[in-house]
């Protein structure tokens, strides 16, 4: 049954809290199971297998880089085409984005496989952690198809308005792993190979799920096999949206580069080690605004489609504000008990903990506003921008950190390098309120928003 017209109508904080409840659970539960990963390695298999981890992390984003670029340029095609009401070129987008997917995925998973050492060491790898990343990341990449169509498939439910297929998706992923883990991780000592397996087990089990909707029948979109035949033109479009997270995502991996070599440099094993603690809690309360940010996307391509734009302003100005305080909670509770939060990874008595806590104090100073910055980015991708999302994706981790980091460190040594990250997300979160706001005054100068777009908001 087709739920999508009720994007055009529905009041905009329900719709709001119909797509981003969902998907923030979802994204919590998986940002849970990402972290129990490093809390059982890091209790059961070492400080060391722990910084192993921490160094594969860069390479998994580069993974995911590539779904994300697919996933998040096809669903804003999905939904702006849904508003449209053209079923069959939306049906056209979605061949298309399964079977650019496939091709990615296979050049992407071979290159890194064939040179996964060499490039393990350019994201920091050195003897001591070499093996524990290379074992992991061989693992990772064998399942690395699951994620990919599972990202595609999630993104495209969320489009059609079922977003809670999307979440029980991801939540039966989530609870599949976190049990193997303690499977293969304690009860059977396999370490990091435990670890990877259980993911990769997980994105195959939440695979399943959100592909059987497609097999049912229930969806507004078909899978057609003529669908599947590659169209440069839809190609085009897909890759100029998600270009912009794909950027921002493979900067955030070069820029993990950087961050990493200045860890080993003035900090050590220890360092890195921190790293990986700092890194899952990032990770667990971003996600939350990962998944406003995907309620959201679908609600303004869609209204962007429809043309009714007052309706798309106010779901950004909305997921801003929720974000904005959602944020501020976390970092108030993160500045008051840095310990509490950095002991759930490294044993209490670890002489490792004061450098953790000093890097987590400094790491998450601009969290609060961060969400901004993440919120235009989704706008300019859902409303076709591609240019300014693409500028706005690339600002925190490839215009900005990479230089800065390199100037910080040089002058304060490590903890030039843990503030090279907030001073780099404090430009791009100034940035991207000046265009926002221009956005904003140049199209209301327009006249864009009648009184019937008014009255349906």
């Amino acid at each position: 049954m087709d739920k999508t017209n009720e994007l055009g109508t529905k009041s905009v904080g329900k719709l709001l809290a119909q797509y981003s409840i969902p998907s923030v659970i979802a994204m919590l539960v998986n940002a849970i199971y990402n972290i129990v990963d490093r809390i059982f390695i890091g209790q059961f298999a070492g400080e060391e297998a722990l910084a192993g981890l921490t160094i594969a992390f860069p390479v998994m984003m580069i993974l995911f880089a590539f779904a994300s670029l697919i996933g998040a340029g096809g669903a804003a095609l999905l939904s702006i085409n849904l508003g449209k009401k053209d079923i069959r070129e939306t049906s056209h987008v979605f061949g298309n984005m399964m079977s650019v997917g496939l091709i990615i995925t296979g050049l992407t998973v071979g290159t890194i496989y064939f040179n996964l050492e060499t490039v393990l060491s350019i994201f920091g790898a050195n003897a001591s952690v070499m093996s524990f990343a290379s074992d992991y990341m061989k693992i990772i990449l064998y399942g690395f198809i699951f994620q990919m169509i599972s990202f595609n498939l999630s993104s495209a439910v969320r489009a059609e308005n079922q977003p809670i297929l999307s979440m029980i998706s991801m939540l039966a992923s989530a609870i599949t792993n976190i049990i193997l883990d303690a499977i293969f991780i304690v009860a059977l000592g396999w370490g990091v190979k435990g670890a990877a397996l259980a993911t990769i087990s997980g994105q195959f089990v939440g695979l399943m799920i959100v592909l059987s909707f497609y097999l049912r029948g229930k969806s507004v979109l078909k899978l057609r096999l003529r669908d599947f035949i590659p169209a440069w033109r839809v190609y085009s479009k897909i890759i100029a949206i998600g270009f912009s997270t794909f950027i921002s995502t493979i900067g955030s991996s070069i820029a993990m580069s950087f961050l990493n070599r200045g860890l080993v440099k003035y900090g050590g094993t220890a360092a890195i080690t921190s790293m990986g603690a700092i890194n899952s809690l990032y990770t667990l309360f971003i996600m939350p605004i990962m998944g406003i940010q995907q309620g959201m996307q679908p609600i303004i391509g869609y209204n962007h489609g429809a043309k009714l734009r007052s309706r798309v302003y106010k779901t950004l100005k909305l997921g801003i504000l929720i974000g904005v305080i959602f944020s501020t909670v976390v970092f108030i509770l993160l500045e008051i008990f840095p310990t509490t939060f950095i002991s759930m990874f490294l044993d209490p008595t670890s002489s490792t903990i004061p450098i953790a806590v000093t890097g987590l104090r400094i790491y998450m100073l601009m969290l609060p506003l961060l969400s901004i910055n993440m919120f235009g980015i989704a706008f300019y991708q859902s409303t076709a921008k591609s240019g300014s999302a693409l500028i706005l994706g690339m600002l925190r981790q490839v215009i900005l950190l990479i230089p800065i980091v390199m100037v910080m460190q040089n002058l304060f040594g490590l903890i030039g390098v843990w503030a090279s990250v907030p001073i780099s997300d404090f430009i791009s979160i100034m940035i991207t309120v000046i265009a926002l706001v221009v956005s904003y005054r140049r199209e209301k100068s327009t006249g864009i928003e009648p009184a019937a777009e008014t009255a349906l908001a």
